[in-house]
Order: structure tokens, then sequence, then C-alpha cells
């Protein structure tokens, strides 16, 4: 068990057949994406760290002296309650069993290894996503949303909500406290994204390709706890580590979106925290990622929304 002053899980082994992989090549970090690629924020995204995410943050003097922005690393601890965690891991099954059901020994860019994911379109409402972007900026109202979120909690007698899936209705409410975390209109999401790293599984030091997604990207923290490493693409010792726990929502943004690698690893050197080991469990992340806006503007993509 891993304690943090008055925080403790307990780590289940997943039942997972355990799966073993090699793969050629020693590189460990991608080249950082031409500064033009890089979408740019009409102004900083800033969001306040609370003041429970101290403990579990640690920034190393280079970062803190040659002056980048704390807050371009958001955590919020215990984001979820419990109940919440335990509904969000169960659909995230569900959904995984259907559209992911083996591991993947690679990914095709070599960054991650024995993973499984999948996006969920059913828990984005069409008013976050790209169809109601394109439908805001032609002067039209979005098509109805089949599954959009009910005006009113559930009842003991009905369930209150209009959905495809059992629980749809209440993860969007769930994630909708996430997206409402920024302003409102500022970003275009994406459907969210099931990421479910083995007990195995790592995530090497990469940069995201700013192809496939904008100014953010985040994840719900689901089952087992990890540390993530951020190290800039030029300096490794500008860098800071952060202990994921369950429950926990983390962001990146600003400059170290696309000028820091980040990573997930399994050596037990980089899996301590205040001096104890944190253990290796499967975890499942719950993505979150905003559209990169094309370059002909929204209104481009009005044949397609």
């Amino acid at each position: 068990m891993l304690a943090i002053r008055g925080c403790a899980w307990r780590v289940p082994r997943a039942p997972i057949v355990r799966r073993r992989f090699t793969e050629g090549g020693s590189g460990t970090r991608l080249t950082r994406p031409a500064s033009g690629d890089v979408p740019q924020p009409k102004e900083p995204i800033v969001l306040t760290i609370p003041p429970s995410a101290e403990q579990f943050i640690q920034y190393s003097s280079e970062f803190v002296s040659r002056g980048y922005a704390k807050s371009d690393i958001f955590l919020y601890p215990d984001f979820v309650s419990d109940s919440e965690h335990d509904l969000l891991v169960s659909c995230c099954n569900k959904k995984l069993r259907r559209l992911a059901s083996t591991y993947q020994m690679g990914h095709f860019d070599k960054r991650i290894h024995n993973y499984r994911e999948c996006s969920v379109s059913a828990w984005l409402p069409h008013s976050r996503g790209i169809a109601g972007r394109v439908a805001a900026t032609m002067g039209r109202r979005a098509d109805p949303d089949p599954i959009d979120l009910p005006d009113r909690p559930p009842t003991g007698k009905a369930s209150g909500w209009t959905t495809v899936g059992k629980h749809d209705g209440e993860i969007r409410h769930i994630l909708d406290r996430v997206w409402g975390l920024f302003p409102q209109g500022l970003l275009t999401w994406l459907p969210p994204h099931i990421l479910d790293l083995h007990e195995d599984g790592e995530i090497l030091p990469h940069v995201d390709n700013p192809d496939y997604s904008g100014f953010v990207v985040g994840g719900l923290c689901l089952l087992g706890p990890a540390v993530s490493t951020f190290k800039h693409v030029d300096n490794p010792s500008v860098r800071v580590d952060v202990l994921l726990p369950p429950k926990s929502l983390y962001f990146m943004t600003n400059r170290i979106r696309y000028q820091f690698t980040h990573e997930i690893t399994t050596n037990p050197e980089q899996r301590v925290w205040t001096g104890r080991p944190v253990p290796q469990a499967r975890r499942i992340s719950l993505m979150f990622r905003d559209a990169k806006e094309p370059k002909e503007g929204w209104a481009s993509l009005a044949g397609a929304a």
C-alpha cells in the first residue's frame, strides 16, 4: 500500500494474462514539432491548482528558476467520488471489451507498449464537439443530440436520463465537470478516449503530434497510481514529476503541451514517490483533448460535420 498524507489505496492485480515483449530501437525521444505546426491559443489557458495537489507535484529547480508556469500542469486529486470512480471503471471496461478486446504490444509510433484504447463518441454532447462548433460558426443550431444531459438529476423512480447506453447520461454528468473547468466556448472537444495501460505497460518519452489535437490534453485517472514525468525537449533537467493517484484529474497546457516530453515508465527508479515505491498496476486514463481548428476555419468542415 502507498500512503500520501492521509491518502492510501490498495492496487488490485488485474485479472489479465501477463504479456512480455521486446521491441527494437533505442531512441526514446521524438523530434520536437516545428513551431509553425503547433496550435497557439489566443490567450494562455490557466487552471487553478487546488492546495491538495501540492504533495503530488515536484518541480525541478531548473523549472522554477527559468520561469516556467506551474499552472501549465494542472492536477485535481479526488476529482471524482469512490462511486463515480467505480462507475467509470465499469463503463470503460464494457466499452473496451466491445471495441478493444486485446492489448497491443506497440503503437505505430513505438512510444507506448501493452495497451488498448478506444474513443467513445456517445459521451460527448454535440454542443461541445466539432459538430456544435461548426454549427455555431455557421449561425445554425447543432443537430439534436439524442443523449443530451438531462435538466435534472435521476430520481429513485425513474432514471431521468435519455441515453444510448445504460449509464451514458450519468457518465456525461461526470465529464461535464471536466469540460466545465474551461471558459465556455473556448475549446472544441474531441470524443473522450479510453486508454487502458496493462500493469506491464509503459509510455515512453514523447511529444504529441500537433496534427491530432489542440491546446490541452488531460486524463481522469482510474485504478492504479502512476508517476508521470515531463521533461523539456532541449534540457531534460527542466522537469516536472507528478504522482497520479486514482480519482485524480490532470491537464497539461501552454508551454508544457508541446515543449516537454511526457512519459509513464516501468523503471522502478522513477516509480518512487517520497522514498516509497509506486506499485505497478493496470490503470485506465479517460483522456480529454480539444480539436485543432483547421487553417481554413471551422466553417470549412460544414459539409463533413
